[in-house]
């Protein structure tokens, strides 16, 4: 028949029970409550939000998009220069040349041309012409300054026929040239800001990178590798990229200049520029004109969400930087309202049914999960005491004896026999912290006796508490590990004017040993006593349990 104390116990883990259940039932009503008033004021008050997930998802797709373009565009202007500095490469090795950029260029087409160039003002500059290869090298002191060099190139790198042209150009004035000059660290690549390329007349931007080198009488000569990329290739794959049927995505130049890929374009009224490039007008019924002539009156804020109407509809865009031409390129998304009106309202009754279906599942769960692990509950040992209440919590663990999950000890150190301090003494109670560890947890109370006597430590002739607590600590270091201390807590109090040690063990996560000389034993609690298991048990134990 339980005792008054086990029955009480008993009782008040049944009611802890009933407890946990009533409070995870309202727990999860409660949150019912708010999910369904949440989703009742969801289409007018988060819309702002969902256009933010929108407008997020569609520069998330675009960003990707400019990364698949121009990384490998980065990665291999790197790698090329590091090539032609080491292979000392001029713009008069035309052959050399070709054949390290034909086969960049053919796997990717990207690239609309390569131009190496000296501060000396020699460039030479190769392109694709049709199935073949076209280059141009000038060079002042082979042609003078008002020639250059063409010649036509198949696609094995022979020479099909090559012609001298007037020219005034000179690439020290290009864009791109005083730009690389400003490249100062290895692997260091910027891009232009957009402009119309020479040759070709179309609008783009180019790579650079720079590297010096020093000639034979010790001059010290600029070069720069230049990657030509065209806005065609950019804005066509950007233009294609949609997370729904209606959004727009596009390019911009800083300046406020869209650019928009090859087409047809009768429906704008803006002024083109610079080939591809466009002038918004003011009086443009074109809805991506409409979101820069608004960007331009917001004074160009980057990354922010506004919104603007068009013949009674609404729209919402989003303007930022494509970081990957280091800021030389922004783009674009747009998003008509209706739409985020519609992807609330198609998911508003399916986002409740949703909620309700989850909730109801995890009220089913709390309880069962409650009733799965009440029996747990009513044998899980208790290893906490109230410090508010210290003196009523000994006394209650007095009357309850010596059990699997609590423990006595006279003394900390000191042989009450041989009056003198012991380590026999450590070891004892230290087997009960390991075996409470390996088992449920439990309670040690050191000054107490086996028959439920409070004698205190005073025996143990500690100086002060500090001196207590780094004892225990050493301890604990040198015989169980430090890593174990998150699972145990040492409480030293006062009791009928004797003061005693209250050490709380917890069931641990990884066995625990004990380390005592050359040994290392694995304790667990079997009623009042700390039992000692043999290698074979202790592997099925450990198995079985973790």
């Amino acid at each position: 028949m339980p005792s008054i104390d086990q029955a009480n116990t008993i009782s008040s883990t049944s009611s802890v029970r009933k407890r946990l259940t009533r409070d995870i039932t309202l727990l999860v009503l409660l949150l019912i409550s708010f999910f369904i008033a949440l989703s009742y004021f969801y289409s007018k008050q988060v819309q702002e939000n969902i256009t933010q997930a929108i407008m997020t998802s569609a520069k998330k797709l675009v960003v990707d998009k400019s990364h698949q373009l121009f990384l490998p565009i980065n990665n291999n202007l790197v790698l090329s220069r590091k090539w032609a500095e080491f292979e000392t490469l001029t713009p008069e090795m035309h052959e050399v040349f070709n054949k390290r950029f034909i086969p960049v260029m053919e796997t990717l087409p990207q690239i609309a041309s390569v131009i190496l160039a000296s501060s000396e003002g020699d460039e030479y500059y190769f392109t694709r012409k049709d199935d073949n290869w076209l280059s141009r090298h000038t060079s002042p002191s082979k042609y003078g300054d008002d020639k250059v060099l063409w010649q036509l190139w198949n696609s094995n790198n022979k020479l099909i026929k090559q012609w001298h042209e007037k020219s005034n150009y000179k690439p020290q004035q290009r864009p791109w040239f005083k730009l690389a000059l400003t490249t100062n660290k290895k692997n260091h690549i910027k891009w232009t800001p957009p402009y119309t390329f020479y040759t070709q007349e179309t609008p783009g931007v180019t790579g650079v990178t720079h590297w010096k080198s020093e000639t034979k009488n010790g001059k010290s000569i600029d070069y720069i590798l230049a990657f030509d990329v065209t806005f065609a290739d950019i804005a066509q794959a950007i233009s294609s990229v949609h997370v729904d049927d209606n959004d727009i995505s596009y390019l911009i130049s800083p300046k406020g200049e869209v650019i928009l890929p090859p087409g047809n374009h009768l429906n704008i009224k803006g002024t083109p520029s610079k080939g591809s490039m466009y002038i918004p007008g003011s009086e443009s019924n074109y809805v991506i004109f409409d979101s820069v002539n608004n960007w331009l009156k917001q004074q160009r804020k980057l990354d922010k969400s506004h919104s603007f109407s068009r013949n009674g509809k609404r729209w919402w865009y989003k303007i930022f930087v494509l970081d990957i031409y280091s800021n030389a390129i922004y783009a674009g998304v747009i998003v008509p309202e209706k739409d985020l009106v519609a992807v609330l309202n198609d998911n508003l009754r399916f986002i409740i049914t949703g909620i309700l279906f989850l909730l109801i599942i995890a009220v089913i769960m709390a309880n069962i999960l409650v009733k799965k692990y009440a029996h747990q509950l009513k044998d899980v040992p208790k290893t906490r005491i109230s410090t508010q209440d210290f003196t009523n919590e000994i006394y209650h663990l007095l009357r309850l004896g010596e059990s699997e999950t609590l423990e006595f000890k006279s003394t900390m150190r000191r042989n009450l026999k041989t009056n003198k301090n012991g380590k026999e003494i450590e070891i004892a109670w230290l087997k009960g912290i390991v075996g409470f560890m390996n088992t449920h947890g439990g309670i040690l109370l050191i000054g107490v006796d086996d028959d439920s006597n409070i004698l205190g430590i005073e025996v143990d002739n500690f100086d002060n508490e500090d001196k207590i607590l780094l004892h225990f600590k050493n301890l604990l270091s040198q015989h169980i590990g430090l890593e174990f201390s998150n699972f145990i807590n040492l409480i030293i109090n006062q009791i009928e004017g004797k003061t005693i040690l209250v050490i709380e063990c917890e069931r641990a996560d990884r066995p625990a040993f004990l380390y005592n000389k050359n040994s290392e034993d694995f304790y667990i609690r079997s009623g009042p006593a700390s039992v000692q298991l043999s290698v074979s048990k202790v592997l099925k134990y450990v198995r079985n349990r973790y």
